[in-house]
């Protein structure tokens, strides 16, 4: 992506691009002690917790294929992480 299509892409996001990386590590850190209950509990909980756009997130993680936080860490979480560097 140039500079211009990766901005194109940031300003589409329903947050942040640190926000949506916190959300995917709270995800990732509370997967790796529960189990996934095919729901966005964690993601819920990440978004409460953080008084951020339920609706938005929510609506931009099921059209990315994150209909459950397991599915978040599965379908998104390596392509995120490929383009923006998290580990």
């Amino acid at each position: 992506m140039s500079g211009e299509e990766l901005q194109a892409f940031i300003d589409t996001l329903p947050a942040g691009p640190d926000t949506i990386s916190g959300l995917l590590d709270f995800i990732e850190d509370e997967l790796y002690e529960n189990e996934c209950n095919h729901s966005l509990q964690f993601a819920m909980r990440f978004m409460m917790e953080n008084r951020l756009n339920f609706g938005k997130i929510t609506s931009w993680l099921n059209e990315n294929g994150g209909y459950c936080d397991c599915k978040a860490m599965e379908q998104i979480a390596p392509k995120w992480r490929a383009k923006f560097g998290d580990d």
